[in-house]
């Protein structure tokens, strides 16, 4: 059985669009799945910054290079 989709109209800022269509010609991915990862990946920050914990990007020397906190 197919998932059932909702339909959304979004009004972004020009820099957010711009934002959003470079990371999708970056990433061969059209904007709808640029969307999707980023909101996926917001609602994993959310969870384990309920559990006090943060997100990080860590280099090939475990050091982290950015944290990501949600607020």
């Amino acid at each position: 059985m197919a998932k059932e989709r909702k339909r959304l109209n979004l009004d972004l800022t020009p820099e957010a669009y711009d934002l959003l269509k470079k990371l999708s010609e970056e990433s061969g991915k059209n904007m709808a799945d640029v969307l999707r990862t980023g909101l996926a990946l917001y609602g994993i920050a959310q969870e384990e910054g309920a559990k006090g914990r943060d997100l990080a990007v860590i280099d090939e020397n475990e050091k982290v290079v950015k944290q990501i906190v949600v607020p």
